[in-house]
């Protein structure tokens, strides 16, 4: 999002009103955490993600890539957890993904060079709040689907 035109004074509170337009494009709600950081004289506004910083994702990742034995990623709309694993080829499929917000398939299924890669959306508050994607050489068998269907669940309610 470019420059908008809109401009806001800071009451004596030092408080700003962020313009509706720009919460609802950003899908900012009302009591969401906003990251202030301060680049080149500029003040940067970005919705606060806490999966990237959260121990216990970190730990919920780790043990699940542990109990189905596959490559796992978790990602929010912005951001991927574990970016040890990320090349170009998992970077164009979250990319494509994530710009088909409109897609509410339970699972979404890539195939490209002999790797398999499912894509399990986190749905929370009815918005596309990120994914869980496994991947690897083998499909997923019906006791990993069990596990993610759980993962899913647990990262949706955990999250909201």
């Amino acid at each position: 999002m470019g420059k908008t035109g809109m401009t806001r004074r800071i009451d004596e509170l030092g408080r700003l009103v962020i313009p509706k337009e720009i919460r609802r494009s950003l899908k900012i709600r009302d009591n969401d955490q906003v990251e202030i950081s301060v680049i080149d004289n500029k003040i940067i506004l970005n919705k606060y993600e806490n999966i990237v910083k959260d121990r216990v994702i970190n730990l919920f990742i780790n043990l699940l890539k542990k109990t189905i034995k596959k490559n796992v990623l978790i990602t929010s709309r912005n951001n991927i957890i574990d970016k040890a694993l990320i090349d170009k080829d998992i970077n164009i499929i979250i990319d494509d993904f994530m710009n088909t917000i409109e897609n509410r398939k339970e699972v979404i299924d890539y195939k490209k060079n002999d790797m398999l890669y499912n894509i399990y959306p986190l749905i929370i508050n009815g918005d596309l709040y990120g994914s869980i994607i496994i991947f690897g050489n083998e499909s997923i068998n019906n006791n990993d689907l069990e596990i993610i269907k759980f993962s899913k669940l647990f990262l949706e309610n955990y999250l909201e």
